[in-house]
């Protein structure tokens, strides 16, 4: 059973590894958007801070030749430069109203240092690492203090109430598997159950068998645990069990005939079990020879016995 949720955890920035109350170890939950690490960024939030000053700076520079050039829009510039705040995010730029003020904006450069901040803003997010779903800490690699590098493996994140188990089949009996169809699994005597998700498309050229993949809702179900579970085939419900011995030339059965003669049934083969064969084309009450007799024909004059 794997985590049907599972991420590697990559650093994508370099600095020193923080922990929070609730650490990065193994074990570990965190619910959706609860902070899971953090990386020192002291020193890159200070390049942020300085690119949102000079954007500040040039929009204060611009202000007197909007209020005379584009007065129409000078609220809107003035509004924005008094909220302006270095240690908050910058918020979207204001709408130009003309042509000619927005050549005038993105010459004066304010477009280019506005994108600027946004992406270094965008550098200094990847300094906090949010849980993407509820879910549990695994593998961890890395302690707290440690100093990390962009790309270095820390560790990894799963849902752990959301699994999927993915079985091979016969090929030949893939088309007797149903979507959503329930299955059981058995742990400790206890029965959980999952549903049938997807069915590959492909046959594996080597095994010949296709996938299926089984998903479960539980929180008692733990990743990389092996179990073991049966699939039920969409068998015609006319379909019948019957060892294996009675079946002739994967054809037909020999049966008592009312008459006290042996007589056959043409049976279509729906599945094979080790001992038995499930075939349709048979009714109800119908008496077949399961015992071996020599030289035995359609139309052999038998004895049927209490």
């Amino acid at each position: 059973i794997r985590s049907k949720n599972k991420i590697n955890i990559y650093s994508e920035v370099a600095g020193i590894l923080n922990f929070n109350d609730n650490a990065f170890v193994e074990g570990n939950s965190f619910q959706k958007d609860e902070m899971i690490y953090s990386v020192n960024s002291d020193e890159f939030h200070s390049t942020v801070k300085q690119a949102r000053s000079e954007l500040q700076n040039l929009i204060a520079s611009v202000l007197p030749d909007i209020k005379i050039d584009f007065s129409n829009n000078f609220k809107n510039w003035e509004s924005y430069f008094k909220i302006f705040d270095v240690n908050k995010t910058v918020s979207d730029l204001p709408v130009t109203m003309s042509e000619k003020e927005k050549y005038y904006i993105i010459g004066k450069g304010i477009q280019s240092a506005y994108y600027r901040v946004k992406s270094l803003e965008e550098r200094l997010n990847k300094y906090y690492m949010y849980a993407p779903f509820d879910g549990s800490v695994i593998n961890v690699k890395v302690n707290e203090g440690t100093m990390v590098a962009p790309g270095m493996l820390l560790g990894s994140f799963i849902i752990d109430n959301n699994f999927e188990l993915t079985v091979n089949i016969p090929s030949k009996y893939a088309s007797d598997i149903l979507l959503n169809e329930t299955i059981i699994i058995n742990i400790n005597a206890k029965d959980y159950s999952g549903f049938v998700k997807r069915i590959n498309k492909n046959i594996d050229e080597i095994s010949q068998t296709v996938g299926v993949h089984i998903e479960f809702n539980n929180k008692i179900l733990k990743d990389g645990m092996y179990v073991k579970t049966k699939i039920p085939l969409r068998i015609n419900e006319e379909g019948f069990s019957i060892s294996r011995s009675n079946l002739i030339n994967d054809s037909f059965v020999y049966v008592a005939e009312s008459n006290n003669t042996v007589g056959t049934r043409n049976v279509n083969i729906i599945y094979y079990d080790e001992d038995s064969v499930i075939v349709s084309g048979l009714e109800d009450n119908t008496n077949l020879i399961s015992s071996y007799i020599p030289g035995i024909y359609k139309g052999m004059k038998i004895k049927i016995s209490n």
